[in-house]
């Protein structure tokens, strides 16, 4: 089929009681860090300054191509002719509500648009040619029908709203059929959390502030937690074993404990494997089969999973097929807790089931929240 964006909708989320006109850069730097407490987001900073970033170059690439602007920053939304089964757009919010505006009622040259999210459209480095591009209306057209959806990248045109009159008509006058109530799905109960810390709590005596180089932080003991927490419901979805889940337990706690930064960096799963043995930390019941499989998970989860399945060859690892099995969740544990900077990419998710706790991911953070001096 081809898609006529005139024909097509436009969806915003938003939190029920603020309404869609908010943007992070309304906020003064005290108010950025009390959001980045409230969300347990430890590098709002980082996220307010990139953004800052981003909009600064998507204004520039706008005005460059004729675009009109009556705004420093934009309103986002997200461009579908129907809203997708996995939407995962209002998992971030306590109260979701979204607006939903025909495209055909926006001003087009008020408007611009990324094919994905703009941050990852403007700075990933493959060939794809709509990359580190401000799209216009016709360029996004034909970008849709190129380019269809695929359902696993959550996006598929971001569009940049850069005038407020479209909004303000639908949300103050609009009628019911454009104004709609989410419900965030799993959402836990006060009892589930309590059950939740009360399983966990001992669980977490194996970790210590002093093993990691920058403990309050994005990398310290909070992710720590939240990874083992992620791991081990995920083990359970994947119907694995009491053995096998206390050797994710292990690998979860102390994947990090190697990290001397927070760049990316394929050798910090050594270095944490030989923190581990040279601490002693791990249970005296392990056998010596399952210690090298636990060394294989914490060594090899900073590196692909394609090469990961590459290398296993050259392990001494009686049952690789077993030992890739956990790699796979604990990568997916780690990359799940990805909410914490702002965004989980689905993509990068191993496990079909790792996909359904995203949402999980986020309320996480409220339990066992990021650290601020």
């Amino acid at each position: 089929m081809k898609y006529i964006l005139g024909e097509m909708y436009a969806f915003r989320f938003y939190e029920k009681k603020d309404g869609p006109f908010v943007s992070i850069r309304q906020f003064s730097y005290d108010e950025v860090t009390q959001l980045g407490k409230k969300g347990g987001m430890c590098n709002i900073h980082d996220i307010y300054n990139n953004r800052v970033l981003i909009e600064d170059l998507l204004l520039r690439q706008f005005l460059r191509k004729g675009g009109i602007s009556d705004r420093e920053y934009p309103y986002y939304a997200t461009v579908f002719d129907k809203l997708p089964d996995n939407n995962q757009l209002h998992v971030r919010f306590q109260e979701p509500e979204c607006i939903k505006i025909p495209m055909r009622e926006f001003p087009k040259e008020k408007v611009s648009f990324t094919y994905g999210q703009s941050p990852r459209a403007l700075t990933r480095k493959d060939n794809h040619p709509t990359r580190r591009k401000v799209l216009l209306w016709d360029e996004a057209e034909w970008a849709i029908n190129k380019f269809p959806f695929v359902k696993d990248e959550g996006t598929w045109l971001e569009m940049q709203i850069w005038e407020d009159e479209t909004l303000e008509r639908f949300y103050k006058g609009g009628t019911g059929e454009n104004i709609s109530s989410f419900i965030v799905e799993d959402r836990l109960s006060q009892k589930e959390r309590e059950q939740l810390i009360a399983k966990f709590s001992q669980k977490f005596d194996i970790l210590r502030s002093d093993l990691f180089f920058a403990p309050t932080s994005a990398h310290g003991l909070a992710h720590a937690k939240r990874v083992m927490v992620l791991a081990d419901v995920l083990a359970e979805r994947c119907g694995m074993s009491i053995d096998d889940r206390l050797i994710l337990e292990y690998a979860a706690a102390f994947h990090d404990i190697g990290r001397q930064n927070h760049k990316e960096d394929e050798q910090h799963g050594r270095e944490s494997y030989r923190l581990i043995e040279a601490e002693g930390l791990l249970p005296a019941k392990l056998q010596n089969s399952e210690r090298k499989i636990l060394q294989f998970v914490v060594e090899a989860h900073p590196i692909g999973y394609e090469k990961a399945c590459q290398i296993i060859t050259c392990k001494e690892i009686e049952d690789g097929e077993r030992a890739l099995r956990l790699l796979s969740v604990m990568k997916d544990a780690d990359t799940l807790d990805r909410c914490r900077f702002g965004n989980v990419d689905i993509n990068y998710l191993i496990n079909e089931e790792a996909k359904t706790l995203v949402n999980f991911g986020y309320q996480l953070l409220l339990i066992y929240p990021e650290m601020f001096l």
